[in-house]
């Protein structure tokens, strides 16, 4: 989505910027069939360390910042938006986390964004909320629900090019895309959809 962005933002502010996008080699031909990224690499592979960066995990693989780190390429901020099921705990993203950087989340959970705010260390856990926040009081509860719509309209045409949808409609269907995504088994082409009523309508019988 953040690649897609870059693409079709009509300010082009983001032009001078260079995506790279992080994968497993099966899916490597997808994500550079789409035409989002500027380079992609396989998890083997190494950043250049003659560039700057800003990582954003998305698949909680730590030891790729952890690797990158060691090996001397300049990452300044490492924004984590998820944690995978299937990463082992010592690898995963929050592992990688100094004690700075564990307060901070932690503040963030149970205080208001005032009293961390101040706070930046170098790997953070992205809270989507806090941008909302401040969105809404820069643009206005309008502006803010019409740039969504507007946003997330452009991302679902352009996923009609290449996703499809499996809807799982019984209780059977569920478990087994439970199973399939828990094991890695769901390509980066397709979306779940769970139909739960319909799946769980026979319970109210």
């Amino acid at each position: 989505a953040m690649a897609l962005y870059r693409k079709n933002d009509p300010d082009r502010k983001f032009d001078n910027i260079k995506i790279v996008g992080y994968t497993s080699g099966s899916n490597m031909d997808f994500c550079r069939s789409l035409g989002l990224y500027d380079e992609v690499l396989s998890y083997d592979d190494m950043l250049s360390s003659s560039k700057k960066y800003t990582m954003v995990d998305i698949a909680g693989r730590g030891y790729i910042y952890t690797k990158n780190n060691k090996a001397g390429v300049d990452i300044a901020k490492l924004l984590v938006i998820g944690n995978s099921s299937g990463t082992d705990d010592k690898k995963s993203t929050f592992s990688t986390f100094s004690y700075y950087a564990m307060v901070k989340m932690a503040l963030s959970m149970i205080v208001p964004s005032w009293l961390h705010s101040w706070m930046h260390p170098t790997q953070e856990l992205y809270l989507i909320w806090e941008d909302m926040a401040v969105m809404e009081r820069e643009w206005g509860k309008e502006k803010l629900n019409r740039i969504q719509k507007e946003t997330s309209l452009m991302f679902c045409k352009s996923a009609t090019k290449w996703m499809t949808v499996r809807e799982a409609k019984t209780e059977e269907e569920i478990q087994l895309a439970f199973l399939d995504i828990l094991h890695g088994r769901v390509p980066p082409t397709e979306t779940i959809a769970l139909n739960m009523r319909r799946a769980l309508a026979h319970r109210g019988k």
